[in-house]
């Protein structure tokens, strides 16, 4: 007899509903100097979504091998309960480019939405040091 621990697609949903996202604080900004503040409001534009599925390009694969209904509750499953926790970034479709997101915090508000992000880009490490998100219209 196989013992193990089932969680049916629909409490797996409610749970992922219910339960309060874990954030980590954001340390305070530094300053890096006259070059970066240069590049100081460069907007990005995309979705915010966890790494996993911005790899794949899509949360297809995710939602349908967990029987998840929504985009968002893909990223709150990728960003929980997976072995290997994910993060949240910008996923730029038309590009297909991947940027990581200094500001965990404040991209959890905007999970599974367009969005237009507004700092500064650390091209070595492809991180954007976030100084605003806005949801972008659907039209």
């Amino acid at each position: 007899m196989k013992r193990g621990f089932y969680l049916s697609p629909l409490l797996l949903t409610i749970v992922l509903a219910t339960t309060p996202p874990f954030v980590p604080l954001r340390a305070p900004a530094r300053s890096t100097g006259a070059r970066d503040q240069a590049k100081t409001g460069s907007t990005f534009e995309g979705e915010i979504m966890d790494n996993d599925c911005a790899e794949m390009g899509s949360h297809a694969m995710t939602m349908t091998s967990t029987a998840l209904a929504t985009a968002d509750l893909c990223t709150t499953y990728c960003l929980r309960f997976k072995k290997t926790p994910s993060k949240l970034v910008l996923y730029n479709a038309a590009t297909k480019t991947i940027y990581q997101l200094d500001n965990q915090q404040e991209a959890s508000f905007f999970k599974a939405r367009k969005v237009r992000v507004t700092g500064t880009y650390d091209q070595a490490t492809k991180m954007i040091h976030v100084t605003d998100i806005n949801s972008v219209s659907a039209s």
